[in-house]
């Protein structure tokens, strides 16, 4: 039930932004409306810094650093994939850089509150390397990719991670990196 929660969640959040148009006093309904932020808590400002850190990581190819970040029973839902504790946690996410050497995660947007965080971002990178799928392998095509993801991150009272959902558009991945789009 959590599960599907979780699903009907993601997909408000993913829902086109027009069929949000919140006017906020003095604006206009066709300009956009404006961010507030609020000042975070200690606490928070350690989330940030914790969250931050993840994909500036990844980006370095330094795995190891991020498995230091999360509680040894971390819990993963990465993509419809379950999988329990840290070493599980390193290898996984190590796993794009044989067929995507160049691989990278932009960030777009963080968001903090309390010990929650959400990492909207953007993957790029070229595929010179076999990748495997859940319908086998793609031979390496030599295309880029360019795909959106978010991610739900829980922390502890240490600030270390405790349970993760990754969401990434692995459809579109595949469609592109076939030639399909």
């Amino acid at each position: 039930m959590k599960s599907r929660l979780l699903i009907l969640g993601l997909s408000l959040i993913l829902l086109p932004v027009a069929c949000f148009s919140p006017v906020v006093s003095g604006q206009s309904a066709n300009s956009m409306p404006v961010n507030t932020t609020h000042a975070y808590s200690p606490y928070e400002k350690l989330i940030l810094k914790n969250v931050s850190q993840f994909h500036e990581n990844f980006n370095n190819r330094e795995w190891e650093k991020n498995g230091l970040l999360v509680a040894e029973d971390l819990h993963v839902n990465s993509n419809g994939v379950e999988f329990t504790g840290r070493d599980a946690f390193v290898k996984r996410i190590a796993r794009f850089a044989g067929p995507f050497p160049d691989v990278k995660l932009d960030d777009q947007v963080i968001i903090v509150d309390g010990n929650k965080a959400a990492i909207r971002f953007v993957i790029t990178g070229t595929q010179k390397g076999d990748f495997q799928t859940p319908e086998g392998i793609i031979p390496a095509s030599n295309r880029a990719i360019k795909i959106d993801g978010i991610e739900f991150f829980t922390f502890n009272e240490e600030g270390k991670l405790v349970d993760l959902l990754t969401v990434e558009n692995l459809g579109l991945l595949v469609q592109r990196i076939k030639g399909k789009s």
